[in-house]
């Protein structure tokens, strides 16, 4: 059986350039990385605020956006062929990207999928 998963991933733009960001980021960045075997599906999500943020010690998450891929395979093959892609060209990275400020992490369901009744 393959493994589904998913990746989570935590990003910025530069500063003045958010525009610029989400057209790269929506329509050359998403249709590309799906485009790779065993990337399955991607939804983009903008932080929303929220008072738990101001609450005693919490504080507002550093980035703005989140993106969540649903993969299915070995995480380093899929990423070996993505990290290809980019040093070919065939994957075009954006210099709107504040590539100081991105984090990503997979995460492998745990159980079941609980669902409100």
């Amino acid at each position: 059986m393959t493994d589904t998963f998913i990746q989570i991933v935590y990003s910025n733009p530069v500063a003045g350039r958010e525009d610029e960001f989400n057209e790269w980021y929506d329509n050359v960045h998403v249709p590309q990385l799906l485009a790779v075997p065993g990337m399955r599906s991607a939804q983009r999500y903008t932080l929303r605020d929220s008072e738990i943020y101001r609450a005693p010690g919490a504080s507002t998450p550093e980035q703005r956006y989140a993106i969540i891929y649903e993969m299915q395979g070995e995480a380093e093959a899929i990423m070996a062929e993505i990290r290809a892609r980019v040093a070919s060209g065939q994957i075009r990275m954006h210099d709107s990207l504040d590539m100081s400020s991105w984090r990503l992490a997979f995460w492998t369901p745990r159980g079941p999928r609980a669902e409100s009744k």
